[in-house]
């Protein structure tokens, strides 16, 4: 992995005729400021600044923000920012309505802003502002300098596993290697764990950002990670209906003996529509699709008016229609209302339906066909004998109970009663002062 990067933001406030530094400021930094004139921060006429910033060394300028102002209706002057001997940024002789300020003269602060691309500053190269005044008057508050630095410090990351198991905090080999994230052992027969968050999770349904064990983990800072356990949802029964209600559906053709389901696939195409294979064990139970064969393709929209409806392809818009040569045909504007005629089927039984359709005189089933390697399309017929009962499995059936997920499924984590090293710790034992500082032990007589 290249080094990370991260974003910084120092910031030079004039005052008292010094630049006073604050933000994140490049450690072992210097600056310096230099004005003309009399008041901090203005410039009149014939006045000039200089800010020299030195110790930017190997960062990666991005941005620079001076917060200026002028007059009422005047002031106006030149600006140059240099990195060592070169140019990144110049206004020539301007006015400060101008479009190279701010493009309006203004007493309030206004900020001025120019990016750079990364720039990345030579070791001992300066970075130096120097603003010249042509015409009463400049004022500026402060220069504030976007950078990126490298990561130059190896990172620990504890983990809190808010169970009584207890994982040793890892920390980087070398600045940006990262960590490989541990698992975690503890479950019970409800709680699993499922990553680390940054934070601790309270009991959600909300699927929570996390990291899984095995994954390598980039910290920014010392930091702690929080284990976060999952209750997985249960999917419920997904039957056929025996309500037919305009809505959303997949359609499907059942063949018991073969225990093989063929659920319709997609728009309209050579008259036919294509289909999904499912196969199942065949029993005296009803069939129960997994809702994972809910796909783009196989979603239908049917509008149910009494004993008629109308098929349409969801995905593509285009409704299923029966043409006038007793095929298939699609529609994007048009639609063919289609007669539902129920089973007659048991009790126990699924319920099921005939769907037909007239052409020509004459009246077509929705059935099936074979080609010669055996897979199934969805196709008109008027062979009575041939005619077969479709199955409608209706997307608001799906149920299924949502995911759980917590830090505190176990409770919350136990006291961590081993002694932190960098603390001093004194005690009493008899006559004796035990002291334990740095890691190390001392034992001395009390007087």
């Amino acid at each position: 992995m290249l080094n990370s990067l991260f974003l910084f933001i120092a910031l030079y406030t004039i005052s008292g005729k010094q630049a006073v530094p604050s933000g994140e400021i490049p450690a072992g930094s210097t600056c310096a400021y230099e004005q003309t004139g009399t008041k901090s921060g203005q410039l009149t006429a014939g006045n000039t600044l200089m800010l020299t910033l030195n110790g930017y060394d190997g960062m990666m300028l991005q941005s620079v923000t001076l917060t200026m102002h002028s007059n009422t209706s005047a002031g106006a002057g030149s600006m140059q920012l240099k990195m060592g001997d070169t140019d990144l940024w110049n206004i020539s002789g301007a006015s400060f309505s101008s479009s190279s300020w701010a493009g309006v003269y203004s007493t309030d602060w206004t900020d001025i802003s120019h990016s750079f691309n990364n720039i990345s500053v030579p070791k001992g190269a300066p970075v130096t502002l120097y603003i010249a005044a042509s015409q009463n008057s400049l004022y500026l508050q402060s220069v504030a300098l976007e950078y990126l630095a490298p990561q130059s410090e190896m990172f620990t990351v504890k983990f809190n596993t808010y169970s009584s198991e207890r994982i040793s905090p890892l920390t980087e080999t070398s600045p940006n290697t990262g960590i490989v994230l541990p698992d975690v052992s503890t479950s019970d027969d409800q709680w699993n764990f499922y990553g680390w968050s940054v934070r601790p999770i309270d009991e959600t349904n909300e699927t929570p950002a996390a990291y899984k064990a095995g994954a390598t983990y980039y910290p920014s800072g010392n930091c702690t990670l929080h284990a976060v356990y999952v209750s997985q949802g249960e999917q419920q029964p997904w039957y056929p209906t025996a309500d037919l209600t305009s809505g959303d559906y997949l359609i499907a053709l059942n063949d018991p003996p073969s225990g093989t389901m063929w659920v319709a696939a997609g728009a309209v195409e050579n008259g036919m529509l294509a289909s999904k294979k499912l196969t199942y064990i065949p029993d005296d139970e009803w069939v129960e699709l997994p809702p994972a064969l809910v796909a783009s393709n196989t979603v239908y929209t049917l509008g149910v008016t009494n004993d008629t409806l109308t098929i349409r392809h969801k995905a593509s818009n285009t409704a299923v229609l029966l043409g006038a040569n007793g095929k298939f045909a699609k529609s994007s504007t048009a639609n063919n209302s289609w007669i539902i005629t129920p089973c007659e089927t048991e009790p126990d039984e699924m319920p099921m339906f005939a769907i037909s359709g007239t052409a020509g005189g004459k009246l077509y089933y929705i059935s099936y066909y074979v080609d010669g390697e055996g897979v199934i399309y969805f196709r008109p017929t008027t062979d009575a004998v041939l005619k077969h009962d479709l199955l409608f499995y209706a997307l608001e059936d799906i149920v299924e109970t949502a995911s759980l997920y917590s830090s505190f499924a176990f409770g919350t984590a136990l006291p961590d009663n081993r002694l932190d090293l960098q603390q001093t710790y004194r005690l009493n034992i008899g006559p004796y002062l035990l002291t334990i500082s740095n890691g190390k032990k001392f034992l001395q007589i009390n007087e």
